[in-house]
């Protein structure tokens, strides 16, 4: 029997085109991609922004999908625990309301051979979209937001809201 939470090992992210050009597989104000002192990947930079979303517990809908996601699955391979923290707190922030009925949506898809990863992934994919928003509006306040270790730590530490 497949297993009812399963986000698919070729499975790749998908990332609101915008967020995508402007923050991923790019360099910013002329800097390197080896000089990256904050996020040395792109799926770092994706995990934070998720972080970001489910922070301010909100889910923004991708509008237009980047033609070729940078990456996907392959790169949680030897960080499962990373990727069933992220998939916990989807769970948790879903299903907050009613727990109960995370149970009864996990017995209905295990009983019918179903998969709740594509609901998973999409909410991870929109949890990091909001975030990618708020990676957006920091760094027009403050330049270079994204590879400043001050900011990001300052931000990791407050309970301040940005948007």
């Amino acid at each position: 029997m497949r297993d009812a939470i399963d986000l698919g090992d070729s499975y790749k992210f998908n990332i609101e085109d915008e967020w995508y050009k402007k923050f991923c597989n790019q360099v910013e104000k002329g800097e390197k991609q080896s000089e990256r002192v904050v996020f040395s990947f792109d799926w770092q930079r994706f995990l934070w922004a998720f972080i970001l979303g489910i922070q301010f517990e909100k889910r923004t809908p991708i509008r237009t999908k980047t033609k070729n996601p940078p990456f996907g699955m392959e790169v949680f391979k030897n960080k499962s625990r990373i990727i069933k923290l992220m998939i916990g707190l989807v769970l948790q922030e879903t299903y907050k309301d009613n727990p109960a009925q995370l149970k009864q949506d996990y017995e209905e898809a295990e009983k019918n051979a179903e998969n709740l990863g594509k609901k998973i992934r999409t909410a991870i994919e929109e949890y990091a979209n909001t975030g990618f928003a708020v990676i957006d509006q920091r760094s027009r306040e403050q330049p270079g937001y994204i590879e400043n270790l001050e900011y990001v730590i300052a931000d990791i530490l407050s309970d301040k809201g940005w948007m």
